[in-house]
């Protein structure tokens, strides 16, 4: 096995902004010629901007002081009132992307990209000069070159003892696929009170929804609301045809059963091979939904989608 290192080059990241909620669809849809023309440089991310006020690092209760971990999400006008406070203002979604190469191959593609969001009324372009120095901005550009930060991770102080689980479904790059499933996750966020945390995440033809869950690892209301929301994420993703791509161990054998084609043949195949090449069940039982056969036997394998059955020893 090896690996391709991209050679030292120059880089230029660079952000952009969208004023309205409702152009979510646009944007995905002007996104998409640009990635499967291989106009970007990394794979670009598109966030809605309540996660700019969460990479700051301060807590919810800083923006909302009269909320509490009781008071359901963090309502719309307070979003904007805050973000108007920060460089972006009070914008709905981000964009941040980045170009490699000499002058000449950064500038031609950023040129394509600026006319193209230009289309959406009220969008900014931003580079790193344009932001001060502790703007996430500077951060994501020394992501971008392969320089490990930490940054990123300062979304987690949004709650008391912050932890994260992501339900992370594939869609097709369009934004009425985009919308199917923000509707979705719009819905269950509300239902399970936790502030919304999705994150787009554009290759080419496909695209990575990333709804982050955002919950108090101390507080077991918290911790059943998010195991909840993360489990109806998954169902209601998968019914409408969108397979996740990774998970949490918990969740590895209901993600396994969403695959479940021509009565779950893709699932029983790899049981098949699993067995042959490893006959007792040594090797990681369970990891990605398969489990050897003496492991099968004992009831270890979820039945119904997400309901673990009595384990009998």
């Amino acid at each position: 096995m090896g690996f391709w290192l991209m050679p030292a080059t120059d880089h230029q990241t660079h952000m952009v902004t969208f004023p309205r909620d409702d152009g979510f669809e646009q944007i995905v849809d002007l996104i998409q010629p640009l990635a499967t023309s291989r106009i970007f440089g990394n794979v670009p991310q598109l966030r809605h901007v309540v996660q700019e006020l969460a990479v700051t690092g301060q807590p919810r209760s800083h923006f909302w002081p009269e909320g509490t971990n009781t008071s359901g999400r963090m309502p719309r006008f307070i979003i904007g009132r805050e973000a108007s406070k920060l460089p972006c203002g009070d914008v709905s979604w981000i964009f941040y992307g980045c170009q490699y190469g000499d002058n000449a191959s950064i500038q031609s593609p950023l040129s394509i990209i600026k006319a193209a969001f230009a289309k959406v009324p009220g969008s900014k372009f931003y580079l790193p000069s344009d932001l001060p120095p502790d703007h996430y901005i500077h951060n994501r550009a020394k992501v971008n070159i392969g320089e490990p930060v930490l940054k990123e991770l300062d979304w987690l102080n949004w709650l008391p003892n912050g932890a994260h689980i992501a339900c992370s479904p594939i869609l097709p790059t369009t934004g009425k696929h985009a919308r199917t499933m923000m509707d979705i996750a719009e819905r269950l966020y509300a239902k399970w009170c936790f502030d919304s945390f999705s994150t787009l995440c554009v290759a080419g033809r496909e695209m990575h929804f990333i709804a982050e869950i955002v919950f108090d690892r101390e507080d077991k209301d918290s911790k059943r609301r998010a195991a909840s929301l993360m489990r109806e994420l998954i169902a209601e993703g998968a019914r409408k045809g969108y397979g996740e791509y990774r998970t949490h161990l918990l969740y590895m054998d209901q993600v396994a059963g969403t695959y479940s084609w021509n009565d779950g043949v893709l699932g029983r195949f790899n049981e098949g091979i699993k067995d042959k090449l490893d006959p007792n069940g040594i090797l990681s039982p369970g990891r990605n939904g398969i489990w050897g056969k003496r492991w099968r036997e004992r009831g270890w394998k979820t039945g119904e989608i997400g309901m673990p059955r009595e384990v009998k020893l």
